[in-house]
């Protein structure tokens, strides 16, 4: 694939992300701490510890949970594997059942009086956009927005209220454990459904993953699972459902059918490679990146030679550090010992390079 020119822009998965306040936020981190061992105790007696893979801390990341899948299906040779993505997933959560299994991980016949705050301030939650923010106080730069009294007398009236019967905030301490707390009667059916076949089920928040040992199985045992997601008010988003078919032809496998695709990685029966689209952005943005510093300096009158190009050194290439996308695949490519997710990259630093140079020319004519 040639990453010479200039990228499009992917369509991005639009996710609403409700941010907590300060107190709200420490107060919700707080009450996670302690719900997530009883959470984590509650799929261990349920057999459910290595299917729930998101929200969890100390079990591994997406490149773990992306090299499980494909481990398995090298196993096992001849499989088909389908890839749900559930349809606006946190939008959709039912608090009458979040409510129910929340009672039953702490116990009694109804929530605490402090957790039932919460719950109500997490189902029934307000809100204030960036959108409606901005003629009021201005582009946010800070982590405060504004003081005390522009909060009463301008940010006040803005604020909205969630007034559905389902749904739950985006971007919470406690949003990741609510969503999976919700799916612990889905996750145990789907997994007892999918085991008794001889395959597996694993979700990762909305993306689930399903391995079937024979394709005969996949249409009655998906037709369960539907009705299952229907039953906690959700619904599989048709438009990202792949299924690919695995099969062993000697020592290699070859996938017909659609790309096998997991967490950002695919398997083609042969290598283990990043998703093309995933390297499609990183260009994309180390492009912009490398465009809006070079115009930012320029507006802010900072002369050729003073630009510091190691900042964006360190946003889009190999010398930068542990965060980055290209430390990432590194990672990533020891992990699944696939080098040829290294020779995915090897030509960052010379498009990085040219369009350095393309940059300088056009805001400063060097």
């Amino acid at each position: 694939m040639d990453f010479s020119g200039d990228f499009p822009a992917l369509a991005p998965k639009e996710r609403q992300i409700r941010y907590a306040g300060h107190a709200d936020s420490a107060i919700y981190s707080l009450y996670a701490a302690d719900l997530a061992k009883l959470y984590d105790a509650e799929l261990q007696r349920r057999g459910l510890g290595g299917v729930v893979l998101a929200y969890r801390s100390g079990i591994g990341n997406n490149v773990n949970f992306a090299k499980s899948l494909f481990d398995e299906v090298i196993e096992r040779g001849d499989c088909v594997v389908v890839c749900l993505d559930v349809s606006k997933f946190f939008d959709n959560i039912s608090h009458a059942i979040l409510k129910a299994n929340l009672i039953g991980l702490l116990g009694g016949s109804k929530l605490p009086k402090d957790w039932l705050k919460i719950f109500i301030r997490l189902s029934n939650y307000e809100y204030v956009t960036k959108e409606d923010l901005g003629p009021v106080v201005g582009k946010i730069r800070k982590r405060h927005i504004c003081d005390v009294e522009t909060f009463r007398t301008k940010v006040r009236p803005l604020i909205k209220k969630h007034g559905a019967d389902h749904g739950i905030p985006q971007g919470t301490p406690l949003s990741g454990l609510f969503a999976n707390i919700s799916m612990l009667g889905l996750d145990e059916h789907a997994h007892r459904v999918m085991t008794d076949l001889g395959g597996s089920y694993r979700r990762y928040s909305d993306d689930i993953a399903l391995v079937f040992p024979d394709a005969a199985q996949v249409a009655s045992a998906m037709d369960g699972i539907t009705q299952a997601l229907l039953e906690h008010h959700l619904a599989i988003n048709e438009k990202k459902t792949c299924t690919s078919h695995v099969q062993q032809v000697g020592t290699m496998q070859t996938v017909t059918g659609d790309d096998l695709q997991y967490l950002g990685f695919t398997y083609d029966g042969r290598r283990i490679l990043v998703r093309p689209g995933s390297m499609t952005n990183f260009y994309a943005q180390m492009k912009r990146g490398i465009r809006q510093y070079i115009k930012g300096a320029k507006k802010k009158g900072v002369a050729a030679d003073a630009i510091r190009k190691r900042v964006p050194i360190g946003r889009f290439t190999h010398w930068g550090d542990d965060r980055n996308f290209v430390q990432y695949v590194y990672k990533a490519s020891e992990i699944m010992k696939s080098p040829e997710m290294k020779r995915q990259l090897r030509r960052h630093v010379p498009i990085f390079d040219r369009q350095w140079a393309k940059m300088m020319t056009k805001y400063y004519g060097v």
